[in-house]
């Protein structure tokens, strides 16, 4: 269970894979007290998350208001994330960190997933659906018909369902039931670089 960092937003190879982690309804977040005095010690961050950050004690960091801190994936892989003065700090379990993608390939996965939003643009265009119910069938039929191309990539169906869809919720839903909370979404087969 021991994390490691993985990237800032800063030095990440592109921004859309930050912003499907922050946006995406699978995201949970936590208290900066809970995340420093309790998970991050689990994790085997905690003095790592200070130094980075400049914190000289958790005090300090469990009180700073310009601090945010989460749970979600990156890259369709499970990660806990501090921002500090909206910069994005990424944290990976260890036995993950080589499921993280190149810059070529992060870009194929950015592809694939403009590609499916489109797939599922049209799909929800054709059924009309009316209700979170619907909504979750309609992932449900999504997600048997492209099944292979979304292990493949790491796309959960909640990386489809952006702020402000009418689905993010039902989307979250499936997720939850198909893979659990912290599944890493892909095939034992990744990409190898």
């Amino acid at each position: 269970m021991a994390h490691v960092f993985i990237t800032s937003c800063v030095n990440a190879h592109n921004g859309e894979d930050i912003n499907e982690m922050v946006d995406t309804p699978q995201k949970t977040e936590m208290s900066n007290a809970y995340f420093i005095e309790k998970l991050a010690p689990k994790l085997g961050i905690d003095q790592q998350v200070l130094s980075m950050l400049g914190y000289d004690t958790k005090k300090f960091f469990a009180n700073d208001f310009a601090l945010n801190c989460a749970r979600s994936h990156y890259q369709g892989v499970p990660c806990v994330y501090v921002q500090h003065s909206r910069i994005e700090y990424i944290f990976v379990d260890q036995k993950d960190a080589h499921k993280m993608l190149s810059k070529a390939e992060a870009k194929a996965r950015q592809i694939s997933l403009s590609v499916l939003s489109d797939d599922l643009n049209e799909m929800i265009e054709e059924r009309s659906p009316k209700s979170a119910k619907d909504y979750y069938s309609l992932a449900e039929a999504f997600h048997k018909e492209h099944k292979d191309e979304l292990l493949a990539s790491r796309i959960p169906m909640s990386s489809l369902a952006q702020w402000g869809c009418d689905y993010r919720e039902p989307f979250a839903l499936f997720d939850k039931r198909n893979y659990g909370p912290n599944a890493v979404l892909a095939r034992e087969s990744s990409p190898s670089r």
